[in-house]
């Protein structure tokens, strides 16, 4: 299985999104991405202890500031492979990603 990561690129590296379990890679250098956050509801996180809830609340809405209908360009890509004796091997693919608006 193929696992596919991405990154938006800066002094500060932050993960966008992590993509696992894929089958087959969409994505290549030079894509422009849409993004979009969506809302949290409380069944969402209606099954979580209180703590966690508000921390998954604070979360989406930093995710929001930043990403909401936001534009991401793939600028890098980096493939790396997992091996473990009792696990299939897995294959990562990281996308460094910067803002076109």
């Amino acid at each position: 299985m193929m696992r596919i990561e991405f990154y938006l690129s800066g002094e500060e590296e932050r993960n966008i999104a992590t993509f696992y379990d894929m089958v087959s890679n969409p994505f290549t250098i030079g894509d422009v991405i849409n993004l979009n956050v969506t809302e949290l509801y409380p069944v969402d996180y209606k099954d979580y202890n209180q703590e966690y809830k508000e921390k998954m609340i604070l979360d989406n809405e930093e995710l929001e500031k930043l990403f909401k209908r936001k534009k991401v360009k793939i600028v890098k890509e980096g493939k790396w492979v997992d091996i473990k004796v009792a696990k299939a091997p897995n294959l990562v693919i990281e996308y460094h990603c910067e803002f076109i608006s």
